[in-house]
């Protein structure tokens, strides 16, 4: 698997407080079959988790120097989960390809800096000024990812929202743990509504601290009774994530 999403850059926000945390996560998501993260500390505008690129950078190069001490097998990247914010288009300006990949001046980064932006918006009620940011971000060559689409309320009680996002071009991410009831039934209940309807692009962890598991083998059991379709499940955990990854 390739996890998209996770709060384990140390000490940036409400994820993993140390690298000793961290590397414990790490070791945890080798063992589950996990080859490649995407570390996606919060960013949001205006609060304390607003850190800019360089100091997000530095955590990642000793994290990653700790990772290689320990012989352990797995990548390390980094982009970030951005609260929907009117700013964004103007902050992030166009995605430009032959730019992907490299050092990106500013404070927010896309998915591993490639044209893939992972996008959180409101929980309980509905940003109407978010459709607007996100086709601009859209219009500017980025693709919104949209975060654990199952715990945003307006979802919950209206799916033809989720399905209007991807209708002007964003992705759904799922945090998988929501089918074992992390979130709680009305978010489990509504992840399983979305895989069925084929809305899901990718499947991620979410993980934020070392107490917590990544449960990969009863997530895939969970998987195959509502879905029953082992492409599209290679699709949701290795294939979609790896397009992200590598910006196809």
């Amino acid at each position: 698997m390739i996890d998209i999403h996770c709060h384990i850059l140390p000490g940036i926000d409400d994820g993993s407080k140390s690298f000793n945390e961290s590397l414990e996560i790490i070791k945890k998501a080798q063992k589950e079959g996990i080859t490649d993260i995407i570390l996606t500390p919060h960013y949001i505008v205006g609060t304390k988790y607003d850190a800019n690129n360089a100091e997000k950078k530095d955590l990642l190069a000793e994290l990653k120097s700790q990772v290689n001490e320990q012989k352990i097998p797995i990548n390390l990247y980094l982009g970030n989960e951005i609260f929907i914010d009117p700013r964004l288009p103007e902050m992030m300006g166009a995605f430009d390809a032959k730019k992907a990949g490299k050092t990106r001046k500013g404070e927010v980064l896309s998915l591993n800096e490639q044209k893939y932006v992972l996008i959180e918006l409101p929980v309980q009620n509905e940003d109407f000024s978010a459709p607007d940011t996100l086709f601009e971000l859209i219009r500017n060559g980025w693709v919104p990812v949209i975060a654990h689409p199952e715990r945003y309320a307006y979802i919950q009680h209206n799916i033809q929202y989720a399905e209007e996002l991807i209708r002007i071009g964003c992705v759904l991410q799922g945090d998988y743990l929501a089918l074992v009831g992390k979130y709680g039934k009305r978010e489990e209940k509504t992840l399983k509504k979305l895989l069925k309807k084929d809305m899901i692009f990718c499947l991620a962890s979410d993980i934020h601290h070392e107490r917590d598991d990544y449960r990969l083998s009863i997530i895939k059991n969970k998987i195959e009774k509502v879905i029953h379709n082992q492409k599209r499940i290679e699709d949701m955990l290795v294939k979609n994530p790896k397009k992200i990854l590598l910006g196809r």
